[in-house]
């Protein structure tokens, strides 16, 4: 098990993204979500943009993820298919950034995974900053170097 049981997903995801969500106007569930399949979702939505934050549980560690999802008309002009029109944020930034190198270390204490949701906030306002007020013109681009490194 990860050295700490009980992470406060929820209040960590309000503390990290608050200004993120006032910022570019995003709506927060007020709930975690547990999935079936080893993981909590929290979701933040405005329009047709939803942040979902992911916090799964393994025996030795805490997976973190952040990921966008595109859907109605907005989603349809971002990719054709529909399985391009969620991302992680971490995959938006391998493609837009040679540079970028994801972390190594998974979290194992509620410290960790804090700072975990601080560079995926980091992230996503340095590479997603115009999706998250509608500008999706890098998404195509995105979606381009998803299918050629396929």
């Amino acid at each position: 098990m990860p050295r700490e049981n009980n992470i406060p997903f929820l209040p960590l995801i309000k503390e990290i993204f608050s200004s993120v969500f006032k910022d570019y106007g995003f709506n927060l569930q007020e709930v975690a979500i547990w999935n079936g399949m080893g993981e909590y979702v929290v979701t933040a939505q405005k329009d047709d943009i939803e942040l979902n934050f992911y916090l799964g549980i393994s025996q030795l560690f805490y997976y973190c993820d952040l990921g966008l999802k595109l859907s109605g008309e907005l989603g349809e002009r971002a990719s054709t298919d529909p399985k391009y029109r969620s991302l992680d944020v971490s995959a938006i930034a391998e493609c837009l950034d040679p540079a970028y190198k994801p972390p190594r270390k998974m979290p194992q204490t509620k410290e960790e995974v804090k700072q975990t949701f601080e560079n995926q906030k980091a992230e996503l306002l340095k590479y997603c900053k115009d999706v998250l007020s509608g500008d999706i013109s890098i998404w195509p681009v995105v979606v381009k170097c998803l299918e050629k490194n396929r």
